[in-house]
């Protein structure tokens, strides 16, 4: 068993058009294409770490979305560094005027 989480990429900055970057990730990850369908990419952080030194320049995000409800995700790499930014859910406050 496991967790699966779907991953997307999108080059944020500093996009390379000669450079497959989902193909050459993949290679590092170990997956035909983590990017296709969800899979259990667990090292994802170490891989996306030491492939953002090999592209200094270039600005990733990879996006997760969890199997849990509520488990979304973005992640920024460059030059080997990494920021994460949980997704945060909003209820908004009860208005009397809404009621239909």
């Amino acid at each position: 068993m496991g967790y699966y989480t779907t991953h997307k990429l999108e080059i944020v900055k500093g996009n390379d058009v000669f450079t497959d970057y989902e193909e050459e990730i993949s290679k590092i990850s170990g997956y035909n294409n983590p990017f296709d369908d969800s899979c259990k990419w667990y090292d994802h952080e170490e891989h996306m770490r030491e492939y953002s030194k090999k592209h200094p320049n270039t600005l990733f995000k990879l996006i997760g979305n969890g199997e849990e409800n509520g488990d979304m995700w973005h992640e920024y790499y460059l030059d080997g560094k990494m920021q994460m930014v949980k997704a945060e859910i909003v209820f908004a406050d009860f208005d009397e005027a809404k009621l239909k």
